[in-house]
């Protein structure tokens, strides 16, 4: 993410490739996830979902090192940090 992303609104998608675990195993992780987002204030979630190998949560946050660092924190004791992808882009209505 480059410099000029600091302080302002992005789109961020969580994506975690999941293993062979039970679906309710990771809904239940993903709620946590969505949860716990929610709770620190680090974003607004805007759209989760599963797919046979892999969940997915969107928020917008402000961007800041600071926030990636928590959601990594997050991630990391969830244990799907190794297993997930941060990705960036601009919001649709954001010029």
């Amino acid at each position: 993410m480059s410099t000029e992303k600091f302080g302002r609104k992005v789109l961020l998608t969580i994506t975690t490739q999941l293993s062979e675990a039970s679906a309710i195993v990771y809904l239940n992780l993903r709620h946590t996830l969505v949860d716990t987002l929610e709770e620190r204030g680090i974003g607004d979630v805007i759209d989760e979902g599963m797919g046979e190998d892999f969940m997915d949560v969107a928020l917008e946050i402000v961007f800041s090192k600071e926030k990636e660092d928590e959601i990594r924190s997050i991630l990391r004791s969830l244990g799907i940090l190794e297993s997930s992808e941060l990705t960036y882009s601009q919001l649709e209505d954001d010029y």
